[in-house]
């Protein structure tokens, strides 16, 4: 009776020890609910911003930590780009810069700190002057809440283990009984 316990319960950790690895690539290929991370974004086609009257973001990308913008101006002027997004409680510390744009189209890059979701937020003297300017966002990128037990993989093979292991130990005592369960 105990070589078949222990044949059954080494049989059962296995099986459930190896349930996470054959559905991680299946879970893998689903592409149908696919949410933005921030590995690379950008604008879509015929993408225009207006920071004021004489210019205009007209395409932007974001990779790991850097935008990268395309400011259409009619004529030379400055633009300052500032790190805006999403900031955790408390204080800390923002990029700036300002860029001197030549008429016609110019491609800045800013950098921004990796967050759950990183903006920038560009205004021109004019556009002060307005009380306006433009900010172009990845929006917040969506995390997994699985994540500390392994991914939804992880988790449920966790379950899926804890409740067949005590279904094993529940057989266990029921079958090692005489008369079924005497004492708890």
């Amino acid at each position: 009776m105990k070589r078949i316990f222990l044949f059954v319960t080494v049989v059962a950790v296995s099986l459930t020890m190896g349930m996470g690895m054959g559905v991680g690539p299946v879970l893998a290929d689903d592409t149908a609910n696919e949410t933005a991370t921030d590995a690379d974004l950008e604008a879509g086609d015929d993408w225009s911003q207006a920071i004021d009257t004489d210019t205009r973001i007209t395409d932007w990308s974001y990779s790991s930590g850097r935008f990268t913008l395309t400011i259409e101006a009619d004529d030379e002027t400055r633009v300052s780009l500032t790190e805006a997004g999403s900031f955790e409680e408390g204080t800390t510390s923002f990029n700036y810069d300002e860029v001197r744009l030549q008429e016609g189209t110019n491609t800045v890059t800013f950098a921004v700190a990796d967050r759950d979701g990183a903006a920038v937020a560009v205004a021109t003297r004019q556009s002060l002057a307005q009380g306006t300017g433009a900010i172009v966002s990845t929006g917040m990128v969506e995390q997994n809440p699985f994540r500390h037990f392994g991914g939804e993989t992880g988790l449920f093979s966790g379950v899926l283990m804890t409740v067949g292991l005590a279904g094993l130990g529940s057989w266990y005592v029921v079958r090692s009984e005489d008369s079924g369960v005497i004492e708890a």
